[in-house]
């Protein structure tokens, strides 16, 4: 059976779920989840390919909600990792509201892995909807007992149109350990050593317990994916500026992290700007186009180039009291015998569009060239990889990083160390770390986690993993090594990318584990301090370059309220790639502007909304043109 014939069988029996399935939840119930894309998305993404934003043109309560489009059959949606929130043999309580954009009828929908392996597909409830008229989705549901994986979506019934979806709560037990919140801080812990942070992804973070994880103990994040090539780069933007040489970026998928960051004082690590991975096809096509030629080498210079600047500019306009203290500028380049990754399409297979273009390594340091003109003064500039203690890598790595310092380009080296009970073992490590310092560059260790495919967790031996190396870092650090940050790849083992080596110091609910342990009592508690908090940096303090042009937040010339700023399609006080999506539905009669959304883009004055509009738009968003000139309409 195709997955389109599944799908439909599916949604034939959505309405007949198993009575016994449903049952009911406790008043007194803790709130798991509670999402009313204020601040973004909340942690929910895309479904089968879809575009999943958050619009301020409707919305159920507050002032906005999230909006699916690009799709092209029902089973696609918006989606929401159960790790962490649901777990089996559990009984939650749903509710959410829900609009169509025609008549259709809007489903949540439960996917997981049962216990023999197989997919399987649930329907928790529905609601039917019309256009401008909210319905509400309200459900008690029994998660299965053998269920793992756990995702929850929304989807409709049989069209392909739009949806929206506002103010999402998940009701039951809470499940996971408070414990670690217990704990004396373990970036109080290291704080006279270096950074101490985490990854997360916007999934990861959708839990009160989880945000209150990375507030107690870390004072360094780095998104996980939603900095990375294919979650900014927006190719329909890229296609309407039409120069071929200036790529569309957004921001939507990291607005959510990157704001948490901001409101608590967070450092952030940006990962990662170039790399041959996660970055899509159409990036080195001809018109930004799927089926395009591969451009050339020129081309690709001014299209690196305009990308950086743009991403970095709307970083900084978007977020101006937030600390991005540095960004891996490069990213996995090498083999682990030492030699260039080799050109060619399919990443896969190892492969890098970026070396079949320049045909050598020289675009790592036009990334960095570009990455030095637009970063704000004082951002640390990062070369990262992975294996990086394999001699031969090791050694590609610190010659290209010499010749990179040599010309003022770099300041960091990032060793991913994505590291098993069974190798590396610490003197490895140490020589790694021993060969880079030679350099005089800061040593980040960016994505650490120690995996036991064969023990399981907490086994002798990733105990004894973590306190070797993590000893060894110390060690090297009272040595004299920069290092500068100790960064842990995910927050537990229930989300970690590599969760079935259980890799990381806290269990799936949040308790603390033996390699928690391992890693506190490395540090002698009489050496413990207090984690310096960053402090917010003034809007003003923005930093400009001669070349570029960054989008104006508030000038003495446009003094608007966030309402009526120029460019703000949907009225939500920013500008970004929403609002051109809002304002090229407005012109094909798919969205209607708000009287103050028509006037804040109506740059003609002829009373509605045209691609010219949405064309200054985008070319203010990558910094193009400046505010001024976006409201002459050029």
């Amino acid at each position: 059976m195709t997955f389109k014939k599944f799908a439909e069988f599916l949604t034939a029996a959505m309405m007949m779920v198993n009575a016994s399935a449903i049952l009911p939840v406790s008043a007194e119930d803790t709130v798991l989840h509670n999402a009313d894309f204020e601040s973004g998305t909340d942690g929910w993404a895309s479904f089968g390919g879809t575009s999943v934003t958050t619009v301020s043109s409707e919305h159920h309560e507050g002032s906005s909600c999230l909006y699916v489009s690009g799709r092209t059959d029902s089973w696609q949606g918006a989606s929401l990792s159960g790790e962490s929130i649901l777990l089996a043999g559990k009984t939650y309580q749903f509710n959410a509201w829900v609009q169509a954009s025609g008549a259709d009828t809007i489903q949540l929908t439960l996917k997981y892995t049962d216990g023999s392996g197989n997919a399987q597909y649930k329907g928790i409830s529905s609601a039917d909807s019309v256009k401008g008229s909210w319905a509400e989705i309200n459900a008690s549901y029994a998660i299965p007992d053998d269920a793992k994986d756990i995702l929850i979506y929304f989807q409709t019934s049989s069209g392909t149109a739009d949806f929206m979806v506002d103010d999402v709560t998940i009701k039951g037990e809470a499940s996971w350990s408070t414990g670690a919140l217990d704990r004396t801080p373990l970036k109080d812990v290291y704080a006279n050593y270096f950074k101490l942070g985490c990854a997360a992804t916007p999934a990861e973070l959708n839990t009160t317990i989880s945000q209150d994880i990375v507030k107690h103990h870390f004072n360094s994040l780095t998104p996980g994916n939603e900095l990375k090539p294919d979650a900014v780069l927006n190719q329909a933007g890229s296609q309407a500026i039409g120069d071929n040489v200036t790529p569309a970026i957004s921001l939507d998928a990291a607005r959510y992290t990157l704001k948490f960051c901001e409101e608590n004082h967070i450092s952030v690590r940006g990962h990662v700007l170039c790399w041959y991975s996660q970055t899509p096809d159409w990036f080195f096509k001809e018109g930004f186009k799927s089926d395009g030629a591969v451009v050339s080498k020129d081309i690709m210079n001014q299209r690196l180039e305009n990308y950086i600047k743009a991403v970095l500019n709307q970083v900084s306009v978007e977020f101006p009291n937030l600390d991005v203290y540095c960004w891996d500028v490069v990213n996995e380049c090498y083999l682990d015998d030492g030699s260039l990754r080799k050109g060619g399409t399919d990443p896969s297979n190892q492969e890098s569009y970026w070396t079949m273009i320049y045909g050598d390594n020289s675009y790592i340091e036009k990334a960095f060239t570009y990455a030095r003109q637009y970063a704000p003064e004082g951002t640390k500039l990062f070369y990262n990889d992975f294996n990086e203690y394999i001699p031969a890598k090791r050694d590609a790595i610190y010659n290209m990083a010499a010749d990179l310092k040599a010309k003022g380009l770099i300041d960091g080296i990032g060793m991913q160390s994505h590291l098993d009970v069974g190798y590396p073992d610490a003197n490895l490590y140490k020589q790694c770390i021993e060969k880079f310092n030679q350099l005089g560059l800061e040593i980040q260790v960016t994505e650490l986690d120690i995996t036991d495919y064969k023990n399981g967790s907490d086994s002798a031996q990733q105990v004894q993993a973590y306190r070797d190396i993590v000893n060894t870092i110390v060690e090297e650090k009272k040595n004299g090594a920069n290092i500068t940050a100790l960064v842990f790849w995910g927050i537990t083992d229930g989300t970690s990318w590599r969760k079935d080596g259980y890799p990381l110091l806290l269990n799936a609910d949040y308790s603390t584990k033996k390699t928690y342990d391992a890693v506190e009592a490395l540090v002698p508690e009489s050496e413990w301090g207090k984690a310096e908090e960053i402090q917010p940096t003034e809007t003003e303090t923005v930093p400009e370059t001669e070349t570029e042009t960054v989008p104006e937040t508030e000038t003495e010339s446009q003094p608007e309220a966030p309402a009526g700023r120029t460019g703000d399609a949907d009225c939500n006080g920013t500008v970004n790639i929403v609002d051109v999506i809002s304002i090229n539905r407005a012109v094909l009669g798919k969205e209607l502007l708000s009287d103050q959304g028509l006037a804040n883009i109506d740059f003609n004055q002829n009373g509605k909304p045209d691609s010219e509009e949405s064309l200054s738009v985008m070319k203010y968003i990558v910094g193009l043109i400046s505010a001024d000139e976006m409201k002459s309409g050029k």
